[in-house]
């Protein structure tokens, strides 16, 4: 909520390191499009949404937005 209408972001999403490569795929680009269409809605331009499934021995269920 806190990035400004009109800013640019990127957007990346990762998985738990459960399931399959293929299934914390879809759930990273799921969890990634999520939040870039729910900023979209508040009017801040999504540049990029990348699911990039688990992301090293710390990776979560997370989505990472970085502002330009």
């Amino acid at each position: 909520d806190g990035v400004a209408s009109g800013k640019h972001v990127q957007i990346v999403g990762t998985a738990s390191p459960e399931g399959s490569a293929e299934l914390n795929q879809r759930l990273s680009q799921a969890r990634a499009d999520a939040v870039a269409q729910y900023l979209k809605g508040k009017g801040v331009v999504v540049d990029e949404a990348t699911g990039k499934g688990v992301q090293g021995t710390t990776s979560n269920r997370l989505a990472v937005v970085y502002v330009k």
